[in-house]
């Protein structure tokens, strides 16, 4: 993550996928100690096939997947939020962890570790 203060809102984030993003299912954890839960879920790239699978408001985790049926996303050189998650209170930034199930570009082909991120917003 690009930032290490307490944060109540983060962006999952695509730096760089010259063959855009067709498919992701994502999992964002949050293991802080207290009574912080994820008060929202917001769509960003992919947001028309965008849902919560598991966990969302209420929860200290969530399951999203999206998949890119438009071409919407059909190339990507620019970093653009995959989907954003508030908090209800501001958690530190290293409790806070990301895992993908699958994230795949256009060529079915899966975008690399490295080119994924979540930026603390605020």
């Amino acid at each position: 993550m690009s930032n290490e203060h307490p944060t109540t809102a983060v962006s999952v984030v695509v730096t760089d996928a010259p063959a855009g993003v067709r498919k992701y299912t994502a999992r964002v954890a949050c293991d802080a100690a207290g009574e912080a839960v994820i008060e929202a879920v917001e769509p960003g790239l992919l947001e028309r096939y965008f849902e919560v699978v598991d966990g969302g408001t209420g929860s200290a985790f969530v399951r999203a997947r999206a998949v890119d049926m438009t071409g919407e996303a059909g190339s990507l050189t620019d970093p653009a939020s995959l989907f954003t998650i508030r908090f209800s209170e501001a958690v530190p930034a290293e409790s806070i962890t990301l895992t993908f199930e699958t994230i795949q570009d256009h060529t079915e082909e899966t975008i690399p570790d490295e080119a994924v991120r979540f930026d603390a917003i605020e």
